[in-house]
């Protein structure tokens, strides 16, 4: 604790002493003197006026450090900086550090001792917000201090203006001295913009256009890219080729740059494929001042009509891709493997033949649910041993969007379970996630998610481990699901590293004693951060024997240092082990995990299948779909949603619908509850009705409809302005309320971006919306069952790479920036520190002294004149039984003698005594 200063600003009143002492000692006789010595001596001090200061002396310096991507090699450069100011500090200095790129992060609030890690920043280099970063370092000045701001930047500023910030530090008296860093007296000649078709259909050609800029007349190279596959992402080829996957270039050549105007060249190509196509356009970099805006991208969004994507396996075509190609459809297949937005919007309908859910990766299966709910995507998911809930797909975003749930149902289970659940709480799991939660949070949520899917014949155990298990939640039957998972949810980071043999120990010793037909552990570790494993070989064998079973979940990649050791626990466990790359798919692989555990979601039994009434009404019933349908060697146990559309069931142990359709948002999802390519099942393929029925679904999944409007858009900088424009001869679909437009961004994880969009006339809206970042955006509208998709938005480059010709270079407009507020341009940082000392926080405490002088004098004259009341009355012994006292006749006076026997014992109190004086007078 720092101690304030304490200043005299009339000492001279140090003489009051003199007559107070006087006064004390003219008044010692009485009680309370040593309460009026204090008071009196709190009076002189009140006199004397003391001043409380807090901080005086010293000063502070705020870094502001451009991270910016045009910075280049120079933010290498800037831990340097950092150390060179840092080493300045005196007795009472502090240093401070703001991070400004695309907006601004305080790095190290002011501290006398200490310097931040750059490296340790994640803030977007996209941009260059100076104004955002002088804002954070206003901030950061108390009042009290002075203070000195040093800016390290190019001056190539992307945000608002600075000046108005800088003249807010000037009026406090806080200079900004600037850092340049000037780029070398070179020509830059740059890529201005790009223009292409707002959309394409697959087949077709374009003309695309490209302006180049430069700041003096020259002639460069330049050509224009198509980016394949391996680049982007997006698929080619059709029924099992993989056709061209690589870049290709479409045109090239030379400009000739004129300093005075922009100049336009155009180029021409075919895209092979549906999707989101990115080009490449590159301009000639040598002795160039930007190079960053040398290069630029450009994105095109191409539709496929009824194209079909058949994911199965290793891609091979099968039994599902020569039926729907029999049917007349465009089939492409691809192995099992990552999907994204890109590749998905090229493709009218997407076929799941009983794929796994981890092997398309929790941004695939995002990405699925937003193509179909967003952009009107079609999906059909197929049965089989690794498909539905057997396959992970519980709880992920495509069950959002399937006709079907998955969960577990009590009445469906023949085994009751005992789980005992170890949870890694350790540092590293303190770490957040892009969507701000911690990955503790996120496992809280798997553990919680496990207790939801159990039922009240289950048990569930949970520990909380670091170096020693700690007890959540003891075995206890799952009857209050919310106040298990409450407890659970709880769970905080603290530190250390996940002790595996101690996990292991106490979560077998909780369910070692269970009644129940399942035991079961499942161990939540850092694969890059399990520690002290100990004799764990010999204590799975144990549990082994017992009848317990070991499974793990793994926070990070099977390239993980640690990540051989859990393989190897769940491995001697019995079990299985799951990667969670991506923290928020912790509470999916904690929902697969106890499906399987506590019951198959596979009924292997043979099941002859049914067709529904609602089967004529989505697809007719036709001559090859009436009468029997075959029998199925098995299928998956779903649920259908209130919505649902029930085609067929297969009325097995329980039953569950084998086919089910539905409508979500501006798409359209089928579940397939059988497995549609199983050798084992000849009766299934050989069936007349086979082909009709996958094509008639395929079809009904792919039949959005068409949109009834159109999305457009203008982009200007960073702005983009989309525009939708509904079609006036379907006014009786047009929205009630205006529309909501959706930006679909690849890789994201979560709801996306949302905006509404304004009226600006009948049937016609409006949005302006920011791009950020080098990810394509894909809008979208849904108006009642239709998705109207605008074109792909994305920036060619970084913000602060955009070409400045005509404008004021980056050192002049710092140099003015320091003008404006006092400081100077600086050649270096020696004496970042040399500032007035800081006078400090001051109060004065005259005030509050003679406040307390006042209450202790008149507490003083309280006890003095009320003291009676205060003491404590003796004991009286009790009067003898039968004696009485005659009541006296002789008149009563206020004065009572204390040596009486009628008076009152004195330590009764002045009040008791004026109450028995009162009671005799009645008498």
């Amino acid at each position: 604790m720092i101690l304030p200063d304490v200043h005299l600003l009339v000492p001279t009143a140090a003489v009051l002493a003199l007559p107070a002492a006087a006064a004390w000692w003219a008044l010692r006789g009485l009680s309370g003197r040593w309460v009026r010595a204090l008071a009196l001596t709190l009076l002189v001090f009140a006199a004397m006026r003391p001043e409380l200061a807090w901080g005086r002396g010293g000063s502070d310096v705020v870094l502001v450090l451009d991270r910016s991507a045009s910075m280049g090699e120079a933010r290498a450069r800037q831990d340097e900086v950092v150390r060179l100011v840092a080493n300045q500090r005196r007795e009472g200095d502090r240093l401070a550090v703001v991070l400004a790129a695309d907006g601004a992060d305080v790095a190290q609030a002011p501290q006398a001792t200490g310097i931040p890690r750059l490296a340790d920043s994640t803030i977007d280099d996209g941009g260059s917000d100076l104004a955002n970063g002088l804002e954070q370092a206003a901030a950061l000045i108390p009042p009290g201090r002075t203070g000195r701001v040093i800016v390290h930047s190019d001056g190539e500023n992307t945000g608002l203006d600075p000046r108005p910030l800088a003249a807010r530090l000037a009026l406090a008296g806080i200079p900004i001295d600037v850092l340049p860093e000037r780029r070398p007296p070179l020509a830059d000649a740059a890529i201005l913009d790009g223009e292409l078709p707002q959309e394409l259909r697959l087949g077709e050609s374009f003309l695309g256009a490209v302006r180049f800029i430069g700041d003096r007349d020259e002639t460069r190279a330049w050509r224009v890219v198509r980016v394949g596959r391996n680049a982007d992402g997006a698929a080619s080829g059709t029924s099992g080729t993989s056709g061209n996957s690589g870049d290709k270039v479409v045109a090239s050549g030379n400009v000739a740059l004129n300093a005075s105007r922009p100049t336009t060249t155009t180029f021409a190509d075919r895209p092979p494929r549906g999707g989101v196509v990115s080009y490449r356009v590159e301009l000639d970099a040598k002795d160039d001042r930007q190079p960053l805006n040398n290069t630029a991208r450009l994105v095109l969004r191409v539709t496929g009509g009824e194209r079909v994507l058949v994911m199965s396996g290793d891609g091979k075509p099968g039994n599902l891709s020569q039926a729907l190609q029999a049917s007349g459809m465009a089939v492409m297949t691809r192995a099992e493997g990552p999907l994204t937005l890109n590749e998905l919007a090229g493709v009218s309908t997407l076929v799941l033949e009983a794929v796994p859910a981890e092997r398309v990766g929790l941004a695939g299966m995002e990405a699925i649910a937003r193509w179909v709910e967003h952009l009107g995507g079609g999906l059909v998911m197929t049965g089989g041993r690794r498909s539905f809930g057997s396959g992970g797909w519980h709880r992920s975003p495509v069950e959002r969007v399937l006709p079907v749930t998955m969960e577990l149902r009590d009445e469906h289970r023949k085994l009751a379970v005992a789980m005992a659940i170890a949870l890694d709480r350790s540092g590293s799991m303190s770490v957040r996630t892009p969507d701000g939660r911690q990955k503790m949070d996120l496992a809280n949520e798997g553990a919680a998610a496990t207790i939801e899917l159990l039922g009240p014949r289950d048990q569930v155990a949970v520990f909380a481990v670091d170096s020693e298990p700690h007890e959540v939640v003891p075995l206890t039957p799952v009857t209050n699901k919310a106040a298990l998972a409450g407890r659970v949810l709880g769970i905080r980071s603290e530190g250390g590293g996940i002790y595996v043999y101690a996990a292991l120990l106490a979560a077998g010793k909780a369910i070692a004693e269970a009644q129940a037909g399942t035991r079961h552990i499942v161990l939540f570790a850092d694969a890059n951060d399990a520690e002290e494993p100990g004799d764990y070989k010999n204590l799975l064998e144990q549990y082994t024997r017992a009848g317990i079973t070991v499974s793990v979940m793994a926070m990070g990649t099977a390239a993980d240092q640690d990540a051989k050791l859990l393989e190897d626990v769940a491995q001697r466990g019995n079990g299985r082990i799951a990667y969670a790359e991506r923290a928020e798919d912790i509470p999916r692989l904690f929902a697969q995990e106890t499906v399987l555990v506590a019951r198959s979601s596979w009924i292997a039994e043979p099941s002859l299948l049914q067709a529904k009434p609602a089967l004529d009404i989505e697809l007719g019933r036709g001559e090859e779909l009436g009468g029997t349908w075959p029998t199925a060697v098995g299928y998956n146990l779903t649920y259908p949603r209130e919505r649902a559309q029930v085609l067929a069931m297969a009325p097995g142990d329980p039953a569950a619908p084998a086919v089910a359709t539905w409508r979500i948002g501006g798409g359209r999802a089928v579940a397939v509850a059988v497995a549609v390519d199983d050798p084992k099942s000849p009766e299934f393929l050989a069936w007349r009705g086979y082909a009709p029925l996958l094509a008639g679904l395929v079809r009904w999944a792919s039949s959005s409809g068409d949109a009834p409007g159109m999305l457009t858009s203008e982009r200007t900088g960073r702005a983009v302005t989309l525009r939708l424009e509904l079609d006036p001869a379907r006014r009786a679909e047009w929205p009630a309320t205006p529309p909501l437009l959706t930006l679909n961004q690849d890789g994201e994880i979560g709801a996306p971006r949302t905006v509404i969009l304004q009226p600006v006339d009948a049937g016609r809206y409006e949005a302006i919306v920011r791009l950020v970042g080098d990810k394509t955006l894909l809008p979208a509208v849904v108006i009642g069952d239709r998705a109207v998709v605008g074109p792909a938005l994305a920036l060619p480059y970084g913000p602060e790479a955009e070409p400045r010709h005509g404008q004021r270079p980056g050192d002049a407009v710092l140099a003015d920036l320091a003008r404006d507020a006092g400081g100077k341009v600086r050649a270096d940082l020696l004496g970042a520190f040399e500032n007035p000392p800081s006078p400090g926080q001051l109060a004065e405490a005259a005030l509050p002294l003679l406040i307390a002088a006042l209450l202790l004098v008149l507490a003083e004259i309280a006890v003095r004149r009320l003291g009676l009341a205060f003491r404590r009355a003796p004991l009286r012994k009790p009067e003898s039984v039968g004696t009485s006292v005659a009541p006296s006749r002789e008149p009563v006076t206020a004065h009572v003698d204390a040596s009486s026997p009628d008076a009152p014992p004195p330590d009764q109190g002045l009040h008791e005594a004026l109450r028995q004086l009162k009671r005799r007078r009645k008498e």
